[in-house]
Order: C-alpha cells, then structure tokens, then sequence
C-alpha cells in the first residue's frame, strides 16, 4: 500500500510540474494568479476525469483553484445524478 501511494505521489508531482509550466501559474476558470506563497492551492484537473492520462503535450491538463476544481467535479456528480448515472 505504502509504495502505491508513493508512486501515486510521484506521478502527480511529475504531471503537476509540467502541467505549471506549460500553463503558467494560473487558474484556467476564474484567472486568479499565483506566485510561490500560494503555489499550493493551484491545482491540476484532468479534463478527461483519468488521472493516468497524462501526455506530455498536457492537452488533458487545466490549472485549476482548488475552488474552481471543486466546483468542476460537483457540477461533473450533479450532471451524473441527473442523467441517473451511478
């Protein structure tokens, strides 16, 4: 368990890097920007919900807030509740 979670760690330090420098430090949503004090509330959404689709090109990556991420995946349940999705 201890190296799953170890290596889930690294992958997304990995995306998350190339991800903040091919995006800038900026949310994607709302255009709040960041610098190194508070690098820590920009997110990485995987626009296709799969966290192991990661091209290096990062066309599935958008930087996110953590309140613009948070609004992204409870506007994705409330579509799926709707739609009678499990």
């Amino acid at each position: 368990m201890r190296q799953a979670r170890q290596a889930a760690l690294e992958r997304e330090q990995g995306y998350r890097a190339r991800s903040l420098a091919l995006h800038g430090w900026i949310c994607a949503k709302c255009a709040r920007e960041f610098d190194a004090n508070n690098l820590h509330l920009l997110t990485v959404h995987h626009k296709d919900g799969n966290h192991h689709n990661n091209p290096p090109d990062g066309s599935n990556w958008e930087n996110l807030c953590v309140d613009c991420h948070e609004g992204e995946h409870t506007r994705e349940l409330l579509a799926d509740y709707i739609a009678g999705k499990d």
